[in-house]
């Protein structure tokens, strides 16, 4: 991606697009929340740019979200259509687009997002149906490893500070777009912002 300040305002954007589109998707088929049409949509979508990022951007959100498409493979957590189309979109893109353009695979990056990825799935697993208190069921639930091992590669690698900024856009999307569904802000509120997710490149 080119100018500095320009690249990061696309790679947040994006990043944001993918944790609100991917829990939306989620909740329409697993909790009947939302529109089916609209999570088809968000799949493609979601594919295109997941795709597009990876090629455009490189090591970290190559790694970044090539664990969490291994991840969800792993884990048999492909569960619905959309899932399946997204995630065959993005791979397609990404392997065509790497092929034209280049493709920036760090197999460190990648590596220890998987292992962190795979603790957070334990941890949130081990926290269902578990009396723990609050505070650490939240923590568990939060998933909070993969966010230790991104402190951990930027310190390692280096990537750059800067990547905390997509990186907690795409987690706040997601939590946002859980905390909608779960009735906590008003139903108007709820009606425009996923008549925005629609509307976003």
């Amino acid at each position: 991606m080119g100018d500095a300040p320009l690249r990061i305002a696309i790679l947040v954007a994006s990043y944001a697009f993918l944790g609100g589109a991917i829990k939306y998707i989620d909740q329409a088929y697993d909790e009947s929340l939302g529109s089916i049409k609209i999570a088809k949509l968000l799949a493609v979508l979601s594919g295109l740019i997941m795709g597009g990022v990876m090629v455009a951007d490189g090591g970290f959100s190559t790694a970044f979200f090539l664990a969490m498409l291994i991840s969800l493979v792993v884990t048999k957590k492909i569960d619905n259509v959309s899932f399946l189309v997204g995630t065959f979109i993005g791979l397609a893109t990404f392997l065509t687009g790497g092929l034209i353009w280049g493709m920036d695979v760090m197999l460190l990056p990648l590596a220890i997002f998987l292992i962190a990825g795979a603790v957070d799935e334990l941890a949130d697993g081990f926290a269902h149906g578990r009396d723990l208190g609050k505070a650490v069921e939240y923590f568990l639930h939060y998933r909070p490893f993969s966010d230790f091992a991104l402190v951990i590669l930027i310190v390692a690698v280096p990537f750059d500070w800067i990547y905390l900024a997509p990186y907690f856009a795409f987690t706040f999307s997601y939590l946002l777009i859980g905390m909608l569904d779960e009735g906590q802000v008003t139903q108007s509120v709820r009606v425009i912002i996923r008549k925005a997710s629609q509307l976003r490149p």
